[in-house]
């Protein structure tokens, strides 16, 4: 089994998010609100269920082409040096795919949810796309075709995945020389920001270098406004996954021929055919530097349900990373996961369908427990059946005092 790095910093990564926390409270910088945080963790988590339940079908390629096309067994011959060159090949490809996935349309698709927090900390670090893996594997099958095997890839792909964590944080400043090869905090917030000098710089994974090398570098000058140039304007994680794709599809279909609808759609997200206006992305990113951060109101009361639920829903959430189970327990379980996270954002934006449909969710879920427990003489599962109708009772409490 290869050797996973992203599973295996989890810890890492909440143990930093507690520290870098712990430094914002006590010098109030304001790097952390609830609402954008969970919605971090939730978008983080919707990126690794589809890696699980998709996982054949992601790595299905990569298998077929270094079993049957290779071209050479070099990586084999060269055990000592092939790390090494896996994870300098895997951070140059990774540059390859990120860039491209700010300059497609369809690509920023696969993207965008990463850069739509308006905050700036390690748990954004967290926040990925779930649909970026069915289009990021695509750009490292040259590595299948070189011989590198399918675990080693994991194992260097990972560790570039991870190294990209520790960057995502305002409290580390400029970094002297390492600044020359490495992607650094100060790098990477020029990479975040919406800026009209800073936007589309920076696509480094691990090395500058490749920025430095074809021209898309920028050195951090003012400090980054964070974002979207078009604010994703909501903390539900399902929505800002499905946000630019509907946006994406009007747009296609508004256009002129069907030949102009396929262009707008790999293109860059700008562009539109002659004798279209096209949209001014520099007059919009330079009114996005005064646009306030969306933020909603929430009682107290109705907070500590929210949060509740988004801890009750991680639960089930990571056993299918952590835990073997069949194909339909995982799609049962991120089915499940997704609804109760959808509920929460709902329920954050105080929307009219959101109390409603987390009733539901409960009811299922807790009627679901109480037949497994019956069935297969698991008492055990009354306890979930009883959880579910105590935060169905609460969420009734909640609703009538708002």
């Amino acid at each position: 089994m290869a050797l996973n790095p992203i599973v295996l910093a989890v810890p890492f990564y909440f143990l930093g998010m507690g520290v870098e926390a712990a430094i914002d409270r006590k010098i109030r910088a304001g790097l952390y609100t609830v609402d954008d945080t969970l919605n971090n963790l939730a978008c983080g988590l919707y990126q690794q269920l589809l890696t699980v339940v998709a996982a054949a079908a992601l790595m299905g390629p990569y298998y077929w082409i270094y079993q049957h096309a290779r071209i050479t067994h070099w990586f084999d011959a060269h055990p000592a040096i092939s790390w090494v060159a896996a994870f300098v090949l895997s951070d140059f490809f990774y540059y390859w795919f990120h860039r491209w996935s700010h300059e497609s349309a369809i690509g920023w698709f696969s993207h965008v949810v990463h850069h739509q927090s308006e905050e700036y900390n390690l748990s954004v670090a967290l926040r990925q796309d779930a649909w970026q893996p069915l289009f990021s594997m695509w750009f490292y099958l040259p590595l299948a075709l070189l011989g590198l095997s399918p675990a080693t890839f994991a194992t260097a792909y990972g560790l570039v995945i991870v190294y990209q964590y520790w960057i995502h944080t305002r409290l580390i400043g400029r970094m002297g020389p390492l600044e020359w090869v490495f992607n650094t905090p100060s790098h990477h917030r020029v990479h975040h920001g919406v800026d009209p000098k800073y936007l589309d710089k920076n696509y480094a994974g691990v090395f500058i270098i490749w920025d430095r090398m074809f021209g898309t570098f920028q050195p951090e000058e003012e400090s980054p406004t964070y974002g979207t140039i078009e604010p994703l304007s909501s903390w539900n994680p399902s929505w800002a996954h499905l946000t630019y794709g509907v946006k994406l599809a009007r747009k296609a279909a508004s256009m002129p021929t069907l030949w102009d609808g396929l262009q707008a759609v790999f293109r860059a997200p700008g562009w539109v055919p002659s004798g279209v206006t096209p949209v001014d992305l520099d007059a919009l990113a330079a009114e996005r530097l005064h646009t306030p951060k969306y933020a909603v109101t929430v009682s107290p009361p109705r907070r500590r349900f929210v949060v509740a639920a988004f801890v009750l829903a991680m639960v089930p959430g990571t056993l299918p990373l952590v835990v073997p189970m069949s194909a339909p327990a995982q799609w049962a379980l991120s089915a499940l996961t997704v609804w109760a996270l959808t509920n929460v954002g709902g329920l954050t934006e105080r929307r009219g369908w959101a109390v409603t449909s987390e009733r539901a969710r409960l009811a299922v879920l807790g009627a679901s427990a109480l037949g497994l427990a019956a069935w297969a003489h698991q008492p055990a599962w009354l306890i979930v059946s009883a959880v579910c109708w105590g935060m169905s009772t609460w969420l009734t409490q909640v609703a009538t005092k708002d």
